[in-house]
């Protein structure tokens, strides 16, 4: 008998793992954890929960000792060599307690419960568990993210050279040129910008034109609206010279180290815009973009009062917009659907407060309120081109104005074929 499933769609987020060879355990355990805020798999031999843990995280595992085939300090030192974060129980009888003593010894395991056992006991033994496995996860990821971050910014400038060859070279002359004006050197960092492939025009502006609508809302003073539209229109700069995978995938369909490196554009932001002081303003506002109003958030787990107003506005302009055109999750979501994503994090990663202005706000509007960009399938002959599109080598593919026919349509659609990309087309009204 196993009662081991692969459907995990309701899954809650944390996973419990009970191995014994008798039915009637696994089915006391089933009642006992009723209920309770854990997704409960059951197994009936150590071979099956070694097999089921190949493919799904479990975070606390509750062991027998004595089964058939492989016993159960055999499965535990096997957990503990391979899944060294999961935390182990041992579930075993007075006849067991020599090789109990044993892996315990060993450090294989983390508690230790006698049959019979105290039902209370055993759930406060899991949920303990489940504590320290956050606790030690939490750890690792923060330390290899600070790892990451240590690598990636002591060579962020060969990184930027090689990478983004003349565009970097053209930003710092930009950001150094204290003789060029606020206006041109805006400018010249936005256009330095969108002339990637990898990044959007539409974009760009949708969430700087959904920033600003909000902060206006809510009487944010007018110098820092100016602030929060520019850092709208370039929240993405932080992300010139990643993995074009990285700056290309749907956020959720990364892997953990791609979303690691991700995050760290919070810091790289800062590194390229440190010399452009006339910007300290914006810089703040695009450092703090990925900063949780609950303090678990990128790079520095600032939290609540001390996250900038213009960061906790440009954070949720920019994840409307990108929900609304796939980024997150590869879906593009519809206005109701992407405000209730949002407030699925109110209170979390997002102020509540911001939120309730954005809703207010698109639900008065028209779902088509943000122009964020045509994709190659929607581009008709006689539509007019409304910005130039580059490959990624920086040659010109069409030139702004460009009437689209029949050829040139193709072509758009064999280069997102050829690089594994979706562009976003700005249409002439």
């Amino acid at each position: 008998m196993s009662d081991i499933k692969n459907d995990l769609s309701k899954s809650p987020l944390f996973r419990v793992l009970f191995i014994d060879d008798e039915a009637n355990i696994l089915r006391t355990m089933k009642r006992i954890f009723h209920g309770k805020p854990f997704k409960i798999v059951l197994a009936d031999s150590a071979q099956k929960a070694f097999e089921f843990m190949q493919t799904n995280t479990v975070h606390v595992v509750v062991s027998d000792m004595r089964m058939p085939g492989m016993s159960g300090s055999e499965f535990l030192a096997k957990v503990a060599k391979d899944f060294p974060q999961t935390y182990r129980i041992v579930l075993s009888g007075f006849a067991d307690l020599e090789s109990t003593l044993e892996v315990i010894n060993k450090g294989q395991v983390h508690r230790f419960l006698q049959k019979p056992w105290n039902n209370e006991e055993l759930i406060k033994a899991v949920e303990n568990g489940i504590v320290q496995y956050r606790q030690v996860s939490k750890n690792t990821r923060l330390s290899k993210l600070a790892a990451l971050q240590n690598k990636q910014l002591s060579t962020i400038n060969s990184a930027l050279e090689e990478q983004v060859e003349q565009r970097t070279k053209q930003l710092k002359v930009a950001l150094n040129a204290s003789e060029r004006s606020i206006v041109t050197l805006k400018k010249v960092v936005y256009n330095l910008l969108i002339i990637s492939p990898y990044f959007s025009g539409a974009f760009a502006k949708s969430v700087s034109k959904a920033a600003v609508d909000i902060a206006q809302e809510m009487g944010v003073e007018k110098k820092v609206c100016e602030a929060i539209s520019f850092a709208g229109f370039i929240c993405e700069i932080g992300m010139v010279g990643l993995d074009a995978k990285v700056i290309t995938t749907p956020f959720n369909k990364l892997t953990p180290a791609q979303q690691d490196a991700f995050f760290t554009q919070s810091s790289k932001a800062q590194l390229i815009l440190s010399p452009a002081t006339q910007l300290q303003n914006v810089t703040d506002i695009i450092m703090h973009q990925f900063e949780y109003v609950s303090g678990r958030g990128f790079p520095n787990n600032v939290a609540g009062v001390d996250i900038p107003i213009g960061a906790k506005i440009l954070s949720v302009a920019r994840d409307y917009i990108r929900y609304r055109t796939g980024k997150i999750d590869g879906i593009e979501h519809s206005v109701v659907d992407s405000l209730d994503k949002l407030a699925n994090y109110s209170g979390l990663q997002y102020d509540g407060s911001v939120i309730n202005v954005l809703k207010k706000q698109q639900l008065a509007a028209s779902e088509d309120s943000f122009d964020i960009g045509r994709r190659s399938h929607q581009i008709q002959p006689g539509m007019v081109l409304a910005e130039s599109l580059f490959n990624e080598n920086d040659i010109l593919i069409l030139r702004q104005g460009h009437v689209f026919d029949e050829d040139s349509i193709a072509k758009i659609k064999a280069l997102e074929k050829r690089f594994k990309m979706t562009l976003s087309i700005l249409i002439e009204e």
